[in-house]
């Protein structure tokens, strides 16, 4: 097929899903960036109302990011940090847990940011 023939061709749309999270658990990686999942994470806060961030290792950075970002904004309160040292088949990790609780602010901004 020449390059003409692929310029003509209608455009396949892809099928958005949406996100529909079973728990309050966020796990958070470094492989997504920031603003994808501070996104993510006020999904979950508009559906609970608080969300776990979870984070392995180097991933723990990420979490404090996106707990501060969402802070900053004034659409949550950082109520509860974790630390625990995990013994993994290739040796220790950190597991890093934030617990963050949705503000009458935030929730009237996630409100109008979501739908």
């Amino acid at each position: 097929m020449d390059r003409q023939q692929q310029q003509n061709q209608p455009q396949q749309q892809t099928q958005k899903q949406k996100l529909d999270p079973q728990d309050n658990h966020l796990q958070v990686s470094i492989q997504k960036s920031l603003k994808a999942q501070v996104f993510v994470a006020k999904i979950f806060l508009k559906k609970f109302g608080n969300v776990e961030l979870h984070s392995l290792g180097d991933a723990s950075k990420n979490s404090v990011k996106v707990a501060d970002t969402l802070q900053r904004q004034g659409i949550v309160t950082i109520t509860k940090i974790n630390s625990f040292t995990l013994d993994i088949n290739e040796g220790k990790k950190v597991k890093f847990i934030v617990s963050l609780t949705l503000t009458q602010e935030g929730k009237r901004r996630l409100d109008q940011e979501l739908d």
